[in-house]
C-alpha cells in the first residue's frame, strides 16, 4: 500500500537519523493524503458520440433510445430524445400499414370496376342536376355537366340546374367508371331544341280533342303549369274528377308565344265523353223550356138590358116601326156583342179606350174587329 501511494520512498525502518542532527520522524498518519492517480482510461467509444446517437434515434429508434439512455446526457435531454424517437417509431410502424390497406382497397375497387360489364344508362333527363349526379355516381359512373344553351355558364350550384340532355342517352350501354355528360339549363328555363342551340320562346300546343289529363301534361311540358278546367256548357257542372273529359276550346289559342309562362293561365273548356262540343263556348246543352201560356180571362157577364131601349127592341122584333127594325137588323148582321150599346170603328179605338183585347160576348166586340175569327178581337 505504501509503495503504491508514495512511490520510491524507502521503508520507514531503513531511515536512521545521522549523529548530531535531530530529525523529525514523519509517519503516514501525519502526512496529508495526496490525490489519487487516475489510471490511464480507454478512449471514449464512437457509438456514444452525440451525433451518432441522434442519427440512430432517427434511423434505428430502438438502438438510438438504448444508447441515449446509457449516455451521459442530462436526464431531461434523455427523456425528450427518447420520446420523440418513440413517436417516430410508431409512425414508421403504422403509417405504411394504412397506406398499404388503402392501396389494397383501391386495387380491389379497380378490379371490381374492370370486371363489371357495361350496363344500360338510366334516364336522367328532366331531373335536378344534383339529384342526377348523385344517382349516376351511386350506379358507379363518373359525371360531368355543361350549359345546354349557346352560353357557357358554369354549374357552380348543381341544385339550380336541370338536365335537358345526357351523353350517352338513356338505354345505351356504358361500363361503370365511365363518364355521363349532362347538358343543363337553369332551373325553370326551357330546354333548347338540341344541345348547344339558343333557347327559343315556346308556343302554346294544341290540346283540342285530347282528354284533360293529357292536355295538362302537354301544356306543362310547354311551360304552362297553371291550368284550369271549365265546362263548355253553362248548364252542365264539372264533377270532382274530370281527367277523362275532352277539350273543346282552349285559351290561349294554339301557336301563341308564351312570353311569361309563370304568369300565364291556360283555361280549357271540357265536355263529358261521348258528348258533342257546342258551336261556341258557354252554350246550353239542353234548350230552355218555353214559357207556359197565360190563361185566357173568363168572359164578363152580359149587362142587363136598358129599359129605355127595350121598346125599340120589341117593336123591331114585333115587326112594327120600320126605322127601329132596320137599325136592329143592321147591328145583328155585323155585331156579335152582348148588349149592342158600345161600338168601335177599329182596333185603334179599342186600344185607345183601354178595352183591348175584346172577347166574343163582351161589350164592343164585333166581327170586323176579329179578323181571324178566333173569338178574340184586337189582340195585343
Amino acid at each position: 500500500m505504501s509503495r503504491r501511494i508514495f512511490g520510491s520512498v524507502p521503508a520507514l525502518h531503513r531511515i536512521r537519523p545521522s549523529k548530531g542532527h535531530r530529525t523529525s520522524m514523519r509517519t503516514p498518519q501525519n502526512d496529508p493524503p495526496s490525490p489519487p492517480v487516475r489510471p490511464p482510461g480507454r478512449p471514449e467509444s464512437r457509438w456514444r458520440h452525440p451525433y451518432v446517437i441522434v442519427l440512430l434515434l432517427v434511423l434505428f429508434p430502438p438502438v438510438g433510445i438504448w444508447l441515449a439512455w446509457r449516455s451521459g446526457w442530462p436526464q431531461r435531454r434523455k427523456i425528450v430524445a427518447m420520446g420523440l424517437s418513440a413517436v417516430w417509431l410508431l409512425f414508421l410502424v403504422f403509417a405504411p400499414r394504412e397506406e398499404a390497406e388503402d392501396a389494397e382497397v383501391a386495387a380491389a375497387d379497380a378490379e371490381a370496376v374492370v370486371d363489371e360489364e357495361p350496363r344500360e344508362v338510366a334516364d336522367y333527363v328532366g331531373q335536378n342536376l344534383a339529384v342526377a349526379r348523385e344517382a349516376a355516381e351511386a350506379a358507379g359512373y363518373e359525371t360531368a355537366a355543361h350549359d345546354a344553351t349557346e352560353g357557357d355558364a358554369t354549374q357552380n350550384v348543381a341544385e339550380e340546374w336541370t338536365v335537358c340532355f345526357q351523353t350517352p342517352e338513356a338505354g345505351e350501354p356504358l361500363a361503370p367508371g365511365e363518364t355521363i355528360d349532362f347538358a343543363t339549363v337553369r332551373e325553370g328555363e326551357p330546354c333548347p331544341t338540341a344541345d348547344g342551340l339558343a333557347v327559343l320562346a315556346s308556343t302554346v300546343p294544341s290540346v283540342v280533342e285530347l282528354d284533360y289529363a293529357e292536355a295538362v301534361e302537354r301544356l306543362t311540358e310547354a311551360g304552362l303549369s297553371d291550368v284550369e278546367g271549365n265546362s263548355s256548357y253553362r248548364d252542365v257542372e264539372l264533377p270532382d274528377e274530370y281527367d277523362d273529359w275532352l277539350v273543346c276550346f282552349q285559351r290561349p289559342a294554339p301557336g301563341r308565344e308564351i312570353a311569361e309562362p309563370e304568369a300565364t293561365t291556360a283555361r280549357l273548356s271540357l265536355v263529358e265523353p261521348e258528348t258533342d262540343c257546342p258551336a261556341a263556348d258557354n252554350e246550353r246543352l239542353n234548350p230552355e223550356p218555353e214559357p207556359e201560356p197565360e190563361p185566357e180571362p173568363e168572359p164578363e157577364p152580359e149587362p142587363a138590358p136598358d129599359p129605355t131601349t127595350g121598346g125599340g127592341g120589341s117593336s123591331g122584333s114585333g115587326g112594327s116601326g120600320g126605322g127601329g127594325s132596320g137599325s136592329g137588323s143592321g147591328d145583328s148582321g155585323d155585331d156579335d156583342s152582348g148588349g149592342g150599346i158600345t161600338h168601335y170603328e177599329n182596333c185603334d179605338a179599342v186600344r185607345a179606350a183601354g178595352a183591348a183585347p175584346l172577347h166574343r160576348g163582351e161589350p164592343g166586340y164585333a166581327r170586323h174587329l176579329d179578323r181571324d175569327g178566333d173569338g178574340v178581337a184586337c189582340e195585343t
